[in-house]
């Protein structure tokens, strides 16, 4: 099982996370702080470099915080920043415009709808042939309508 070996608060906002496997992550979380009321506290520098790894190894954690991070997120938020998954907010957006429920997301994609509830729900990182398959559901409904 992927575990979380270390963690280093590198510089304001971005840690440094270094995983079971040797694979060493980059997040950035000042977009998360800046707009996620449950993580505010950690605009304080102090706050934020007293980010330790959760007793399991499973995540990231801030003592004086009930907030935590999951690997799962950790690893979903460096994918997007590094421009190898399909934001969220991208995928949902996606979803949003065209009026798609989950099942008929899953069924347009064609993935199971597990699948498309935990990229919907960010538990798992959307790979960029997602995001691509999405662009060319798109253009394919662009063009039947023209």
């Amino acid at each position: 099982m992927l575990t979380v070996s270390s963690v280093a608060a590198t510089r304001p906002h971005r840690l440094e996370v270094q995983l079971s496997d040797g694979e060493s992550l980059q997040v950035d979380l000042s977009e998360l702080i800046a707009r996620s009321p449950a993580y505010a506290a950690l605009r304080d520098p102090d706050v934020f470099c007293s980010v330790v790894v959760d007793d399991w190894g499973h995540g990231v954690d801030w003592p004086s915080l009930d907030q935590g991070l999951a690997i799962e997120t950790l690893i979903r938020l460096t994918r997007e920043q590094t421009g190898k998954a399909m934001p969220t907010e991208a995928f949902n957006a996606w979803l949003q415009r065209h009026r798609l429920t989950l099942t008929a997301a899953a069924e347009a994609l064609g993935l199971s709808r597990s699948s498309v509830v935990r990229y919907h729900t960010g538990q798992r990182p959307i790979p960029i042939y997602v995001g691509l398959a999405c662009e060319g559901w798109e253009a394919r409904k662009r063009h039947a309508a023209a």
